[in-house]
């Protein structure tokens, strides 16, 4: 079946165009002015046409956590994500023991190759455990470790899909974990880290390109080593080649900081994530992060806190809010969708096939309302909503 979108203000890398595209099967066709040869339409009048989001740090959603390491629950999260714009997800594991992650792995490999997950999955993404014991956030103390290559190679083997890891680069090992998972293609992200200046060049100088959820369980400008220096979020914002991800929920970080983020990243090297949990979608009331065997109570107001805590455990919201968040903050449409879609296919190094709108590329695409609501999600040319 060949599908026309009518009528449609479409995201393209040049900005806005009114233009009307042809999708076939999961790929865009053609793009231009009175297409011919469809036989379905959809008619976008009024609306936007924007690439389908991209959501590179997420633990899950819908009521599940990715670490439940079951078909139902990669499901219902994905499918939660999904209806709410992420046509493309990289599933997201806190530390625990090497045998959940492995069982999050293995996971992850079922849902791949099921028919039952409809959101494109393009990689695995490990946070921890390699992370620092300061910063460990709501990540299990037990479990923080230094990296050793045999864990982490037999992993890399075995799970050629992990293509994200976040690590804390001041950790004996950190630099030649960057060096190793580099050279295998796997994006190395500096996070959850008590790093200062000079140790943060190193680990750029070792493969970290990215930095996990800025101004979140990390350094900032304080003492080191008897002398002033920036930390990990002030070399994140200087460090003009560092991706940097940000979670923009509005709870995690206050508004001043995300533009202070736009305005020196600029949607070139600015991701927005949710690093979003299982309640998203859910209501109040008691959730867990993790695996079931060893959960991590969390409490749900409004936001996601550690139980009994003030502690933030990660968010509940869609990329969908994130997109409605930042533009509510005078940032750039345009703008607001690429750090949603072509930055982070270009972070993971998935530009070629997702990510914008272009012909050839993979009919992924959302269509918004002026109000910015979802009217339709199209993923792997199948029409979800």
């Amino acid at each position: 079946m060949i599908t026309l979108i009518k009528n449609g203000i479409v995201v393209t890398k040049e900005g806005l165009k009114s233009i009307d595209l042809l999708f076939q099967d999961d790929k865009i066709i053609e793009m231009g002015y009175q297409l011919s040869g469809y036989n379905h339409v959809i008619d976008a009048t009024d609306c936007y046409v924007i690439p389908g989001m991209i959501d590179i740090h997420v633990h899950g959603g819908g009521g599940h956590d990715f670490m439940e390491a079951n078909l139902e629950a990669f499901q219902k999260a994905s499918d939660f994500h999904l209806l709410n714009g992420a046509t493309s997800l990289v599933p997201t594991a806190i530390t625990a023991s090497k045998e959940a992650i492995d069982h999050f792995l293995i996971a992850y490999k079922e849902a791949l190759n099921s028919p039952s997950i409809s959101a494109r999955l393009i990689g695995a993404h490990l946070e921890g455990p390699y992370l620092s014991k300061e910063k460990k956030g709501a990540h299990p103390l037990k479990y923080l470790r230094n990296p050793e290559i045999n864990e982490y190679s037999e992993w890399i083997k075995k799970y050629p899909f992990i293509n994200r890891m976040t690590a804390a680069p001041e950790l004996e090992g950190a630099l030649d974990l960057g060096d190793y998972l580099s050279q295998k293609g796997v994006n190395v992200s500096i996070g959850h880290s008590n790093a200062y200046g000079q140790t943060i060049i190193e680990a750029m100088n070792h493969g970290y390109t990215s930095v996990t959820h800025l101004y979140n369980a990390m350094s900032n400008v304080g003492q080191f080593e008897g002398k002033k220096a920036a930390g990990v979020a002030e070399m994140a914002l200087l460090e003009k080649d560092l991706y940097v991800e940000l979670i923009a929920d509005l709870k995690h970080v206050p508004r001043e900081l995300i533009k202070l983020a736009y305005l020196n990243k600029t949607a070139d090297r600015l991701i927005l994530v949710s690093d979003c949990l299982s309640p998203a979608g859910m209501g109040e009331g008691q959730f867990f992060l993790g695996t079931e065997k060893e959960p991590i109570l969390i409490d749900v107001s409004d936001a996601a806190y550690l139980h009994n805590q003030t502690t933030l455990a990660g968010s509940i919201s869609s990329v969908h809010q994130l997109l409605k968040n930042v533009i509510s903050l005078g940032i750039d449409f345009v703008d607001a969708v690429k750090m949603l879609s072509i930055t982070p296919a270009k972070l993971l190094k998935l530009d070629d096939s997702i990510g914008s709108i272009e012909v050839n590329k993979s009919a992924d695409i959302v269509i918004l309302n002026k109000k910015y609501d979802i009217l339709h999600v199209i993923c792997q040319g199948k029409l979800i909503k």
